[in-house]
C-alpha cells in the first residue's frame, strides 16, 4: 500500500500533470525533499513514469481511494435565518449570485464526484428541481424538528461510506474537494470564542485525539469531512446503539464523533486561509454579501416594507422569537421602533381561519385589548404587530395579575361585540382528529378512553353555556402581556362566537399548573361573585374539553412535523384530571335522578328545543322545584340535572336495512342498489341519513348486500358510516340483515332509529333527538291490505299482520329501540332466526312484534303519511317524480 506523501504525489499528478518535481511541490503542498523520495519510489513501482506522467497502475493503485460520492445536509430549519427562511430554506438562498447549494454540488462535479445525495427535511418540495438540474438524489427525514444532524445522516446510512458529509449552507471561496481522498478527515479551523462542542485537540500526524473543553482558542470541524468505509461502519454501529438515548436528540453528528475519538479516527485538513464563510445569524450573511437584502427574493420582508412604508434597509436586528407553538415570529426593528412579524406555521391553514382571525383583531383593537396590532392578511395570514416594551407575560402566581386577566375575559363577553364566526373546542378537536386518521397517524393506546370520557362532558357543557359570547379561544398566560397595571392580549386566531366557558378553560389548561381546587378559587375573579354550582360544574368541564382539543392539535401538528414538546403532556393532562373531575361532580348532581313520566319528558323535549313557552306551566314549576330547569323572565332552560334527566331518552344510532334487490324497481335497480336510487336529485338513504345527523346522530351502520361496493358513493358525502355486510341476502329475508347487524355491533338498536332504507322522507321531524319509547311510525286506516298495526287504548301494537286490516294503522318501516328493548333485539334475533327454515323467510319486525311480542313493549307513533312515503315499485317511483315518466 502507498503511503500517505506517496498518495498525496500521486493523486495530484491524477488530477494536475506536472513536468517538474518543482510542480508537484506547489500542487500537493509537499516539500522538495518529500518529492523526490516519493517520485523515487513511485517510478521504482512502476506507477508514475520517468517524464511524472501517472501510468495506468498508477491510476490503479489510487482506485481504492476514489471519492465514492457525497451527502449534504440540507434539512436543517434554519430558525436564525427569520424570517426568509419561512419561504425557502437556508440552502437555496442566493449569495453573490449562486445558490449556496448548486455552487457545492458544482465544486462536487468538478472534483469528480458525482454520487451526491441530498438530505432534505422542511420544505423538502423545493429541492425537487436539484435532481434534473444537477442530477442528484434526495433523502427526506422526518426528524428534523426533533434531533439535530444525526439524524440526516442515519436516514441516508445507506451511502455514507468513502463519501463527503456537507452542510448545504456553506460558502467555500475556493474548491476543497478531491477525487481521491487517503483517510478519513475534516477540514479544521482555528477559531476563537465560539464555544463549539466539536473544538478538539491534535496529536501526532494531525490525528484528532480528543475533545477540547477550553474553547476560546481551539481547531474545529468546519466544511466539509471525509468519511471512508471503515469509518462510516464503526460510526453507525455507535450512532445505532446511541440513536434511542433521550441525551443524543440534540446533538451534531460531529459532537458523537469527538466523544468517541478513541474509537474513531479523523484526521485534521488544517486551513488557515478564509475559505469557508458559515452563516450562523442573518447580519453575517449581509456582512458577507452586501447587496443580499437587497437582491433576495421576498415576500415577507415586501409585506413588512408596503405595511411599514419603509426600505428594506430600514430593516435591521432581525431575530427569532422562540414563543409561539402555531406560528414563526421574528422580532425586528424599523426606523428605531421595534415590530413583530408572525409567519403562519405548518398546518396551520387547515386549522384556522384567518379571515376570522382579522375580523376580530379589529374588534379587539376597537375595544382597547389589543394595542400590538397593526395589520393582518386575512388570506395568508401572515400579521404585523408592535413590539410591547417591558412586558411580561402573565405570572399565574400573581393574584392580582390573574384576577385583573379574567376581568379582561368577562369584559370581552360582555361587551356585546359578535363574530359572524363561531368556533366549537369539541367538534374542532374532531375535525382534527379525523384529519389525523385521513393521515393515518397512530393514536396513543388511551386515546379512544379519553375522548369517551371527554364525549361525556359535552352535553352537560353546552347545556350551561348560555347563549355564544365573542371569545378569544385561546386565552392563557404568553398570550397576557403585562406591563405595569397593563395587561394586552394578543394572537386573537381563534377568536370567535363561542362558550365563555372555554376562555377560563384556555386559561388554566394551558400551563397554568393549577390543580383542580386552584382552579375554582380562581373562577370567582371572573364573575365577580361565588359561582354556583352548575358553573362549576361547567367550568371545570370546559377545562377538560380545552384541553382535549390542544392535545388533538398537539397530535396534528407532530403529524405535520413541527411537535411542541412538554405541551402535549400539560394539555393531556388537563384533559385527563379535569375530564375526572368534571364528571365526579356531574354524577353527584345526578344521583337523586328518576325516570321521566310522559308529561315531564315532553315538557323538558320542549324546553330543550327552545319551545318551553308551549309546555304545561304547571309541569314546568315542578321541573324547576326538582331543580331541572331554570325559569327567568325570557323563558326556561334546562339545568345540566335536566339535561342529564333526558340523556337516557337520547337517540344515539340509526340502522338502515339496505340489502334487497328491490326487483319491484326494476329496470332502475339493476345497476342501482334501491336506496340509492335519486328521488327529485337526491338518493333515498341520503334524505334519511341528513335528517339523523341533524338530531345529533353520528353511529350510523348500513347493511347492505345487493351490489355493496355502489354504497361506497356515500362515504365522501358522510365518511363517519359504517357498512355491514349481510352475505347470504338473496336467500333470506331481512331477518338475515337485523341478524348480521346485532352480530358485528350487539348495541346497534339500543337507543336507535331503524329504517328501511327506500323511505322518501320529506319531514325530518319525525326523526328527532329524543324518544320516550320503542315505536313505529303507522298513520290510521279505515282498511288496508298492505302491513299494519292493531294497537290497545294505550297505543301498544298487539298485533302486526298483513291481510284484511280494518280500523288499524298502516305501518312504515321507520322504528325506534328504547336501549332496553334494543339490548332484547339483540337477544332475540338470533335466536328466532335459528328456530326454524321458515323463519328465515320473515321480516326482521317480526320478532319483536309477533314471535317474541310479550317481551317488548311497542307503540304506534303517528304520522302523516304524505311526509314519509314508501316507494315500492319504479310506477311509484314515477307517480312521485316525473323524471322517470317517458317523454311523450
Amino acid at each position: 500500500m502507498i503511503s500517505h506523501i506517496q498518495f498525496r504525489v500521486l493523486s495530484s499528478l491524477a488530477t494536475k500533470p506536472a513536468t517538474t518535481q518543482r510542480d508537484i511541490v506547489a500542487n500537493a503542498g509537499i516539500s522538495l525533499g518529500s518529492v523526490n523520495k516519493a517520485v523515487r519510489a513511485l517510478t521504482e513501482a512502476g506507477l508514475v513514469a520517468s517524464d511524472l506522467s501517472i501510468t495506468d497502475a498508477g491510476r490503479e493503485a489510487l482506485e481504492p481511494f476514489r471519492v465514492r460520492g457525497a451527502i449534504i445536509l440540507a434539512a436543517g430549519i434554519g430558525r436564525r435565518f427569520a424570517p426568509l427562511s419561512f419561504e425557502r430554506p437556508k440552502a437555496l438562498f442566493r449569495v453573490r449570485g449562486e445558490v449556496l447549494i448548486e455552487r457545492l454540488i458544482r465544486q462536487l462535479h468538478e472534483a469528480g464526484v458525482e454520487d451526491i445525495h441530498v438530505v432534505v427535511g422542511p420544505m423538502k418540495e423545493s429541492f425537487y428541481y436539484l435532481e434534473d438540474k444537477l442530477g442528484v438524489k434526495l433523502v427526506q427525514t422526518t426528524e428534523y424538528a426533533t434531533r439535530n444532524n444525526h439524524a440526516s445522516l442515519w436516514s441516508a446510512r445507506s451511502y455514507l461510506g468513502n463519501t463527503y458529509v456537507c452542510p448545504a449552507d456553506q460558502y467555500y471561496e475556493e474548491n476543497l474537494f478531491h477525487p481521491y481522498e487517503y483517510r478519513s478527515s475534516c477540514v479544521a479551523v482555528r477559531t476563537q470564542g465560539k464555544g463549539a462542542k466539536q473544538a478538539f485537540d491534535l496529536g501526532a500526524n494531525d490525528l484528532i485525539v480528543a475533545a477540547r473543553k477550553d474553547t476560546d482558542v481551539a481547531w474545529r470541524m468546519e466544511g466539509p469531512a471525509y468519511l471512508d468505509q471503515d469509518f462510516a461502519d464503526d460510526y453507525l454501529d455507535i450512532l445505532e446503539d446511541e440513536y434511542n438515548l433521550p441525551e443524543t436528540e440534540g446533538k451534531l453528528w460531529e459532537t458523537i464523533f469527538i466523544e468517541h475519538v478513541d474509537e474513531l479516527h479523523m484526521f485534521a485538513r488544517k486551513l488557515t486561509r478564509d475559505t469557508i464563510h458559515e452563516f450562523d445569524y442573518l447580519g453575517d450573511l449581509c456582512a458577507f454579501d452586501t447587496a443580499f437584502m437587497e437582491n433576495v427574493d421576498s415576500a415577507i420582508l415586501d409585506n413588512i416594507c408596503r405595511t411599514l412604508s419603509c426600505g428594506r434597509d430600514d430593516i435591521t436586528d432581525v431575530r427569532p422569537l422562540d414563543s409561539g407553538l402555531t406560528n414563526l415570529s421574528v422580532l425586528f426593528t424599523c426606523k428605531g421602533v421595534r415590530y413583530v412579524y408572525r409567519h403562519p406555521g405548518a398546518g396551520t391553514d387547515e386549522i384556522i381561519n384567518r379571515e376570522a382571525e382579522t375580523y376580530a383583531l379589529g374588534i379587539a383593537s376597537d375595544l382597547g385589548l389589543d394595542s400590538s396590532f397593526i395589520y393582518e392578511d386575512p388570506k395568508t395570514g401572515w400579521k404585523l404587530s408592535r413590539f410591547i416594551e417591558g412586558c411580561h407575560e402573565l405570572d399565574y402566581e400573581n393574584e392580582d395579575e390573574v384576577r385583573h386577566a379574567l376581568e379582561i375575559a368577562r369584559s370581552l363577553h360582555a361587551s356585546g361585540a359578535t363574530s359572524p364566526w363561531k368556533f366549537d373546542f369539541y367538534d374542532e378537536a374532531k375535525r382534527i382528529w379525523h384529519l389525523l386518521e385521513e393521515e393515518g397517524w397512530p393514536l396513543p393506546a388511551d386515546f379512544d378512553d379519553l375522548a369517551e370520557q371527554i364525549g361525556k362532558l359535552v352535553g352537560p357543557m353546552r347545556t350551561g353555556a348560555g347563549a355564544p359570547v365573542l371569545c378569544h379561544n385561546d386565552f392563557y398566560g404568553p398570550n397576557l402581556l403585562v406591563t405595569g397595571d397593563d395587561i394586552c392580549l394578543i394572537d386573537w386566531e381563534y377568536a370567535a362566537m363561542g362558550d365563555y366557558g372555554c376562555d377560563f378553560g384556555n386559561f388554566i389548561a394551558q400551563g397554568s399548573g393549577y390543580s383542580v381546587k386552584r382552579a375554582l378559587e380562581v373562577l370567582p375573579y371572573y364573575f365577580g361573585r361565588e359561582a354556583t354550582d352548575e358553573e362549576l360544574l361547567h367550568c371545570t368541564a370546559c377545562v377538560a374539553v380545552v384541553g382535549w382539543y390542544w392535545y388533538v392539535w398537539a397530535l396534528f401538528k407532530e403529524c405535520k412535523g413541527a411537535p411542541v414538546g412538554k405541551w402535549t403532556r400539560i394539555w393531556y393532562d388537563a384533559a385527563k384530571d379535569f375530564s375526572a373531575a368534571a364528571q365526579e361532580m356531574l354524577d353527584e348532581s345526578c344521583k337523586n335522578l328518576h325516570a321521566l313520566t310522559r308529561p315531564e319528558f315532553d315538557a323538558l323535549v320542549a324546553v330543550e328545543g327552545g319551545k318551553g313557552n308551549e309546555a304545561d306551566a304547571s309541569m314546568l314549576a315542578q321541573l324547576a322545584d326538582e331543580g331541572l330547569v331554570n325559569r327567568t323572565s325570557v323563558g326556561a332552560s334546562l339545568t345540566t340535572a335536566g339535561f342529564m334527566s333526558l340523556e337516557p331518552y337520547r337517540a344515539r344510532r340509526a340502522v338502515f336495512f339496505a340489502a334487497g334487490f328491490g326487483s319491484r324497481m326494476l329496470p332502475i335497480t339493476v345497476n342501482t342498489p334501491k336506496p340509492l336510487v335519486r328521488v327529485h336529485g337526491k338518493r333515498f338513504i341520503e334524505r334519511l341519513i341528513d335528517a339523523v345527523l341533524a338530531a345529533g346522530i353520528e353511529e350510523i351502520y348500513v347493511i347492505r348486500g345487493y351490489l355493496p361496493d355502489e354504497f361506497d358513493v356515500l362515504l365522501k358525502q358522510y365518511p363517519g358510516i359504517r357498512f355491514i355486510d349481510n352475505p347470504i341476502f338473496a336467500e333470506t329475508n331481512n331477518i338475515s340483515s337485523a341478524v348480521a347487524a346485532v352480530k358485528a355491533v350487539p348495541e346497534c338498536f339500543q337507543n336507535a332509529y331503524a329504517f328501511e332504507s327506500d323511505l322518501y322522507l320529506t319531514d325530518p321531524r319525525y326523526i328527532s333527538k329524543y324518544q320516550y319509547r320503542s315505536s313505529y311510525l303507522g298513520f290510521p286506516v279505515d282498511e288496508t291490505l298492505d302491513w299494519y298495526f292493531e294497537t290497545d287504548e294505550s297505543g301498544r301494537i298487539t298485533k302486526l299482520a298483513k291481510d284484511l286490516g280494518r280500523d288499524c294503522w298502516q305501518m312504515v318501516g321507520l322504528s325506534y329501540w328504547t336501549a332496553e328493548d334494543g339490548a332484547k333485539l339483540a337477544r332475540d334475533l338470533p335466536v328466532a332466526f335459528e328456530m326454524s327454515d321458515e323463519n328465515r323467510q320473515i321480516f326482521w319486525d317480526d320478532v319483536p312484534c309477533r314471535v317474541f311480542a310479550e317481551n317488548y313493549d311497542v307503540h304506534v307513533r303517528e304520522c302523516d303519511p304524505s311526509h314519509i312515503i314508501e316507494i315500492d315499485s319504479f310506477a311509484e317511483l314515477q307517480e312521485v317524480d316525473p323524471a322517470y315518466r317517458p317523454r311523450k
